[in-house]
């Protein structure tokens, strides 16, 4: 989780580096930085339940961005499916467990349109205010994926993220 933390860190510098006037490419980079950050922490967790730590650095190259978008987008689904089913009284996860859950599907799905946007629409203009909205969405997931990392739902989307 270190990188993970250090890219999350590197991308609030970021927003700090020019001063009161940050250029185009400053929050650019910052928005996609922050994306990586939440990339690599679910990575990391996947690759901590391998038995072998010498392999996970080979195991974390398997996981491919699509993949983990469309793992977020069913997951976040699946779990809207449920609320509904709990406000009519059918049987579902925790309620605490799945909203961290959710926050943290949602937050990658954002986070990675997010990205996109960054990186590859030119016309875009990023302002200081949506960049530090990015990085405290991202900031929040975070937090939520750590109160949840134990739990069998949270290990459950984790192996979702290598299913096609």
């Amino acid at each position: 989780m270190t990188h993970a933390t250090d890219l999350l860190t590197l991308a609030r510098q970021l927003t700090e580096l020019d001063g009161e006037t940050p250029r185009q490419a400053t929050l650019r980079r910052a928005v996609s930085t922050a994306y990586y950050a939440l990339f690599h922490l679910l990575i990391s967790e996947a690759t901590l339940n391998w038995y072998r730590p010498e392999f996970r650095p080979v195991l974390g190259r398997i996981f491919e961005h699509p993949r983990l978008k469309t793992a977020s987008e069913r997951t976040v689904a699946r779990l809207n499916r449920e609320a509904k089913g709990r406000a009519r009284g059918v049987d579902a996860p925790e309620p605490e467990v799945a909203r961290n859950l959710r926050r943290v599907a949602q937050s990658f799905i954002d986070a990675q349109g997010a990205r996109h946007d960054a990186d590859y629409d030119t016309a875009a203009e990023w302002t200081p205010f949506t960049v530090f909205a990015q990085i405290d969405t991202v900031e929040r997931a975070f937090a939520a994926w750590s109160a949840i990392r134990e739990t069998p739902e949270a290990q459950a989307f984790l192996v979702s993220m290598l299913a096609r």
